[in-house]
């Protein structure tokens, strides 16, 4: 049995996509453990540390507050035609 060569495009630039995005978010967590632990280790300051562990936080917290609100066609989940026809039969 052979796969159909656009099948297996469509399969290797998902693939890609998917590397591409796990590497930026794999970067962007290993700066921000990067800068947590330099000021951790680096400074006795209270306030430094809330600050460097806790603005991440706030971030993250906010970021998913917005992924769990958005619903419908705001969220992208419904096309425009079928937003308008649900808006008209409510």
């Amino acid at each position: 049995m052979t796969i159909p060569t656009p099948l297996l495009l469509l399969v290797g630039v998902l693939a890609l996509v998917a590397v591409v995005v796990l590497w930026k978010l794999l970067a962007t967590a290993g700066l921000i453990g990067l800068a947590q632990w330099v000021v951790i280790t680096q400074t006795e300051d209270p306030t430094a540390v809330l600050v460097v562990v806790g603005v991440p936080a706030l971030v993250l917290a906010v970021l998913i507050r917005r992924a769990a609100t958005r619903t419908g066609h705001r969220a992208g989940l419904l096309f425009p035609r079928s937003a308008r026809r649900l808006e008209v039969t409510r």
